[in-house]
């Protein structure tokens, strides 16, 4: 067993902790700090099967992704972030008229950023073509009084790009 943690210890001396993030979001720049959670993208390559021979071979298509993302945030005390995230969906979304504009010219790039311990940003994983769906419910409660208020919001995106921002 030894070897086995001097081999893990000499690859990865502090693993990277899930904690020490950043965000980019165009028109939430100076409050993306405040998201309290999110989740970092994945993608695959999807596949294909065809069969030789009774065999049967798989063959890589392209790549394909949820194409949603989420995030929790908390609520200022004046309802700032409600605000902006609001002005944000309302450029795609007028809510008292009910016309909706679909212009890709509006569709922002968000950046989800992952950073080590000393806060040097390591990768990130852009997300393109994205507009603002909207917001989950919140549960409220007056038994709770100590408890939060917490929006999640949700982004649609159209593609991710992965980013090695090390070099290596």
């Amino acid at each position: 067993m030894t070897r086995k943690i001097q081999t893990f210890t000499g690859i990865i001396t502090n693993p990277m902790n899930i904690h020490n993030f950043a965000l980019s979001i165009p028109g939430f720049e100076d409050y993306s700090i405040t998201v309290q959670s999110t989740s970092f993208p994945s993608d695959s390559l999807r596949q294909t099967r065809l069969y030789v021979a009774g065999e049967e071979i798989r063959y890589p298509t392209v790549a394909q992704n949820s194409g949603t993302w989420q995030f929790v945030v908390p609520e200022t005390d004046d309802g700032t972030i409600s605000s902006i995230l609001d002005g944000i969906r309302s450029e795609i979304w007028n809510q008292l008229t009910g016309g909706l504009t679909v212009d890709p010219t509006q569709w922002r790039d968000i950046g989800v950023i992952a950073r080590d311990l000393n806060s040097n940003e390591s990768f990130e994983v852009i997300l393109h073509g994205a507009w603002l769906a909207g917001r989950g419910d919140v549960q409220l409660n007056q038994a709770t009084p100590e408890t939060n208020w917490q929006w999640q919001y949700q982004f649609i995106y159209q593609w991710l790009e992965n980013k090695n921002l090390r070099g290596l």
